[in-house]
């Protein structure tokens, strides 16, 4: 919690400052998150200078009292970051000092945390990290017994102990985040069920190397990785069941990398069929078959809602626009694929040109097909294509982004979640209704609507799976822009109104009787959106096809209820 909330702290300074935005001294032990917000132009300051301007964020760790106060005194705009859980502990130490007790802190001498505790204990603190210090110690009481927060809970009750057992009367205080303490109590246990422990952090994180020693005592083969490139994949491979863990400072992305390398290395008895099938399943996704499919899924619906024919040809209108706009809008999402799928973006990189001459082709095909249905509609699906591509594109003249802070559709924040949901629309439901001269009936409209909340909720949902990665590199989805929190309660919403469109609009003549067959359709994505957060399901290429397959149930359910009309 505390490391996520110095993370996204130092984003929300950046979105919003005037000036230059600095850390003083490293903000979390990860060097990846480091240089991804040094590329974003926040500086580490090592030492205080005698002038600054712009904003200064304290780390996690926290830092000495003093050393706050002398920021603030060079005209640094100072944004404190320091952990809740490090900030108690400092509350605790700043009590105790002024009713004359001096402090004990168990931890790692050396540590951002324990020197900024320091500067709280002032000379009535000493540092205690191993037996030999405790040997060292000098002390009158009344004292106190703190801990560094991501300190192990067997070697602080080992050392407080021994204090006591020197200086008795002491009074102890178990500081240790409960995070850290239920993390390195999940090791102990995954170790007993796994062959092999992966342990993801900085080298230079004392609770990550802490996780690795744990791992090691229960004697566990461990492989501790800053990046999902420093796995040992022939290693890793003769183990049938490995178990991942990682530090405070990791965030949950890269967290997520590691596990998406994990998972494509094949088991020793994984069969090929399953082995193939797999792989299959996961080029469906990355190609944007599968959603494409799902599209194409969605136009039947929307027909059939509609008590039109369905012709193969305004599925594969759909198919061949969407699988050509979403590879599209991948190309363009480079960075953030790096961050969330980066065995997709690797796939992107590798097959590139195959993938833009497949792009080309498909919306060939679907303006061909399109134009025997109409020189309007024609155009019309060329000015989605064309609008499609300038969304990626710096369309702002540079003379007004300073002033509004955008220089492109793309970055008016939430501008994705909608517009997604227009364009499919527009081409699953409209596009295929218009006939000739004929204009949109209210039928058509209030099916559109359906469609485009439908795919609003997909779309949202996939903002809030990625929400880490948009963040990191300045993406303005709707989660970021608004919070997951908020966001998914908006959905929850449009879901509940989807299932009363669904009950009501039939009853007015305004929708086929078929949208009473829909609502488990609808009862399935909010399930699986429950499920997420409840931490059941977690992000990835499985995730992913449960929620697309939302539109291929609905399809089927459209043709029962057709069947059985």
């Amino acid at each position: 919690m505390g490391v996520r909330r110095a993370v996204e702290t130092t984003l929300d300074v950046i979105q919003n400052a005037d000036t230059g935005v600095s850390t003083f001294g490293p903000l979390i032990h990860n060097p990846q998150v480091l240089n991804l917000l040094g590329e974003r132009g926040v500086k580490v300051l090592k030492d205080i200078p005698e002038e600054e301007s712009g904003t200064v964020i304290i780390r996690a760790h926290g830092v000495p009292p003093v050393q706050k106060e002398k920021l603030r005194m060079a005209g640094a705009k100072v944004k404190d970051a320091t952990c809740p859980h490090v900030v108690r502990v400092q509350v605790i130490i700043r009590k105790y000092l002024k009713q004359g007790y001096g402090t004990v802190i168990i931890g790692d001498r050396n540590h951002a945390e324990v020197e900024g505790l320091m500067g709280f204990a002032g000379d009535r603190g000493q540092v205690v990290s191993n037996s030999e210090d405790v040997e060292k110690l000098q002390l009158e009481s009344p004292y106190i017994i703190v801990s560094q927060t991501t300190q192990d809970e067997t070697v602080f009750e080992e050392l407080s102990s021994l204090v006591l057992d020197k200086f008795p009367g002491g009074r102890v205080f178990n500081t240790i985040c409960d995070a850290t303490h239920k993390r390195q109590e999940e090791v102990r246990i995954l170790c007993r069920n796994v062959e092999a422990m992966v342990v993801v952090g900085g080298k230079n994180s004392a609770n990550t190397q802490r996780l690795a020693e744990i791992a090691e005592g229960m004697g566990c083969p461990v492989f501790l990785v800053e990046t999902e490139e420093e796995l040992d994949l022939e290693s890793l491979a003769k183990f049938d069941c490995v178990g991942v863990t990682a530090g405070a400072s990791t965030p949950t992305w890269m967290i997520n990398r590691v596990v998406r390398i994990l998972e494509a290395i094949p088991s020793k008895d994984e069969s090929r069929l399953k082995y193939t099938a797999s792989k299959l399943l996961w080029l469906l996704l990355a190609t944007n078959i599968y959603v494409s499919l799902a599209g194409g899924a969605l136009t039947y619906t929307a027909e059939i809602l509609q008590n039109n024919v369905p012709r193969v040809s305004h599925f594969l209108i759909s198919f061949f626009y969407l699988f050509a706009m979403h590879n599209l809008n991948r190309f363009t999402d480079r960075k953030l694929q790096k961050f969330n799928d980066p065995l997709r973006a690797l796939f992107y990189e590798k097959y590139r040109c195959t993938l833009l001459v497949a792009v080309a082709l498909s919306l060939a095909l679907a303006l061909t097909l399109v134009f025997e249905h109409g020189i309007k509609q024609f155009l019309f699906l060329s000015c989605m294509i064309v609008f499609g591509v300038l969304y990626s594109v710096q369309v702002i003249p540079k003379s007004l982004i300073p002033n509004i802070r955008v220089r492109g559709l793309k970055e008016i924040p939430g501008s994705k979640t909608f517009l997604v949901a227009v364009a499919w629309g527009f081409v699953t439901t409209l596009l295929p209704s218009w006939r000739g001269s004929q204009n949109p009936d209210l039928l058509t409209l209030a099916v559109l609507l359906f469609v485009m909340l439908l795919v609003f909720v997909r779309n949202a949902l996939i903002d809030v799976f990625e929400v880490q990665g948009d963040r990191i590199v300045g993406r303005e989805t709707l989660p970021v822009f608004i919070g997951e929190k908020k966001t998914l309660q908006i959905l929850n919403i449009i879901m509940l109104l989807l299932v009363v469109m669904l009950l009501i609009i039939p009853l007015t003549g305004l929708m086929a009787v078929t949208g009473f067959w829909l609502l488990p359709g609808i009862a399935y994505i909010f399930g699986l959106t429950q499920l997420y957060v409840k931490g059941k399901v977690s992000h990835g290429p499985k995730l992913e096809f449960w929620l697309d397959s939302v539109f291929p149930l609905l399809a089927g359910l459209a043709w029962l209820s057709h069947i059985y009309r």
